[in-house]
């Protein structure tokens, strides 16, 4: 039986590019969004402060779920 622990512990790869990727995009989103609720710009930079802030978002959740995936546990039988 997997433990939820054990589950979080596959996302926690420092020695992968990808995590530190995943912690990039993440950082840049909360960036935006921080500036687009102190700045409250107006008209284009709002709707592109946005945009980009979601694209980060969605490009985070992408390569989670990649990193998820890619250090998948090797089920016994695999491989041989």
């Amino acid at each position: 039986m997997v433990t939820p622990l054990a589950s979080l512990r596959r996302l926690w790869q420092p020695r992968l590019p990808l995590f530190w990727l995943v912690v990039a995009l993440n950082l840049m989103s909360s960036a935006m969004t921080s500036a687009l609720y102190v700045l409250q710009p107006v008209g284009a930079m709002r709707l592109l402060l946005t945009l980009f802030a979601l694209l980060n978002t969605l490009a985070g959740w992408w390569l989670l779920a990649r990193l998820w995936r890619e250090t998948a546990p090797v089920e016994k039988g695999e491989g041989a």
